[in-house]
């Protein structure tokens, strides 16, 4: 009787709290707790879903929700690919901060974060928060449950691609005692742990989510060129995992992950001046030898490239969006001489700064 009634509270608070905050797009579909494959099952039925898309012989299905005007403005795209990979791409801005309940639903996601503002609380000491350009990957098993906030008026870019482990082992390798160390470690955790790591988002992944996002077709060819483009972003993806260091998945003190994080936004603030790593070392309390060793083994890169990727990003905005010239976008990010900073640029992108105001503005 006693887990009953702290069922019905527990329900009862989701459910209070996803009036509040309004919700994503689980609590829109499947209502306040319905999950990732119950929110899938409810796209023939929910109100304001544009009618499905169908492809039966390639086994996918399409689904578009519009953000109404009075919540925001944007969309959600979803595809669901045979029985085990399923799509999430949105591109929204909402007027007031939405949250909601995640339940586990025993599957690996590959989160591919272009832009945004979005925080993940209850899956460990420290909540996770994603304002940049990066790629979260994780295993949620179906007992463990966390929360989930998008901030309001922040345009959030993003794609979440969601695998059954057994998928992974099939497609991607012959087992998953087979696939990259991490990434067979992370979806055969232990039950009752949700498992996660921070890779690089480089800019193949960026270029591949991009193109699901604005995704120039409809109807079946739309659904074709998804299947396509997650495919190759899952491979993109899974060949990371293969370069990530072979360190364990949980290895900080809630001290070390709080520090490694004020490290992660101290650097991310630090556009055109990016700090050495002694300054950052003594910003945040640790030595530089346990902030490289612990920066690299959590988030996948070193603090140099987390900064340089910071700092490009920021670049390219700048380009298409205030309109500025190389020069003034290279002191604004901290370089001395423009020709380094166009060689960093054209490093980081595969193109000269000039030529970057054809791209679409991210």
């Amino acid at each position: 009787m006693g887990e009953c009634t702290a069922a019905a509270t527990r329900a009862s608070g989701t459910a209070n709290a996803n009036a509040r905050h309004g919700g994503l797009f689980r609590a829109f579909l499947a209502g306040p707790g319905g999950t990732l494959t119950d929110a899938f099952a409810s796209l023939d039925r929910a109100p304001g879903v544009q009618p499905l898309v169908r492809h039966p012989l390639r086994r996918l299905v399409g689904a578009r929700i519009i953000v109404p005007p009075k919540e925001g403005e944007g969309s959600w795209e979803f595809t669901q690919i045979g029985d085990d990979v399923y799509v999430v791409v949105a591109n929204f801005a909402y007027e007031t901060p939405r949250m909601e309940f995640v339940p586990g639903d025993g599957m690996v996601q590959f989160f591919f974060q272009l832009s945004g503002d979005l925080t993940i609380a209850g899956t460990q000491a420290e909540p996770l928060h994603l304002n940049r350009p990066a790629l979260l990957v994780y295993f949620q098993p179906p007992e463990i449950e966390y929360r989930e906030w998008a901030a309001a008026t922040v345009r959030e870019r993003c794609v979440a691609v969601n695998v059954r482990p057994e998928y992974l082992a099939s497609h991607f390798s012959a087992s998953l005692a087979d696939s990259p160390a991490q990434l067979g470690a992370l979806a055969s955790a232990s039950p009752g742990q949700l498992e996660y790591r921070h890779l690089p988002l480089n800019s193949r992944m960026f270029e591949l989510a991009s193109q699901l996002i604005d995704n120039p077709y409809t109807g079946t060819l739309a659904l074709i060129h998804t299947e396509a483009i997650t495919l190759e972003l899952l491979c993109a993806a899974v060949a990371e995992f293969s370069r990530a260091p072979p360190a364990p998945l949980r290895q900080f003190s809630e001290h070390e992950l709080r520090c490694l994080y004020a490290a992660r936004t101290f650097l991310a603030d630090r556009i055109s001046s990016p700090p050495t790593t002694r300054h950052v070392a003594r910003a945040v309390g640790m030595s530089e030898t346990s902030l490289k060793r612990g920066f690299k083994a959590l988030f996948g890169e070193t603090l140099f490239d987390f900064s340089l990727r910071c700092r490009m990003q920021h670049a390219l905005k700048l380009l298409r969006e205030q309109h500025m010239s190389a020069a003034q976008v290279a002191e604004a990010v901290g370089y001395g001489h423009q020709s380094s900073f166009t060689t960093a640029f054209r490093r980081q992108f595969g193109l000269c700064p000039k030529d970057a105001r054809g791209l679409k503005s991210y």
